[in-house]
């Protein structure tokens, strides 16, 4: 995966069937790449845990992240362990650039992002 244009650290642990990737700042890299490694090396992708960095927007109604890098824009939805989350990013960051830390469901697509794409939001900060 350190062959991948924009990953900085890669840490994988087999044991726990888990990879651990420190990108460097202004990739481009999306989670569909990283997932279409994972199975070019004869892996099963899983859903990811992450922490991206975009703008609060509105798209169709609802709260989504906007992600200059890889040009992507995700729905955002509350986690099931953090309800209430999407409304009061929504409240206090709309039009802001935020950190969020959620969950990226696995989408069984072979590397084809799923229209909406969808980030699980369990916190959330303002972007330094």
């Amino acid at each position: 995966m350190k062959k991948v244009e924009g990953v900085e650290s890669v840490r994988v642990s087999l044991n726990r069937g888990e990879a651990l990737l420190g990108l460097k700042p202004g990739n481009s890299v999306t989670v569909e790449r990283i997932r279409q490694v994972v199975r070019d090396n004869g892996f099963t992708p899983k859903d990811s845990d992450v922490e991206i960095v975009g703008k609060v927007v509105e798209r169709g109604g609802k709260a989504a992240l906007a992600v200059s890098g890889p040009d992507v824009v995700y729905l955002l939805v509350d986690h099931r362990h953090a309800t209430g989350k999407v409304q009061k990013l929504w409240k206090e960051a709309r039009e802001k650039e935020v950190v969020v830390r959620g969950h990226l469901p696995e989408t069984a697509t072979k590397g084809r992002a799923v229209e909406p794409r969808i980030l699980e939001v369990r916190d959330f900060a303002q972007a330094r």
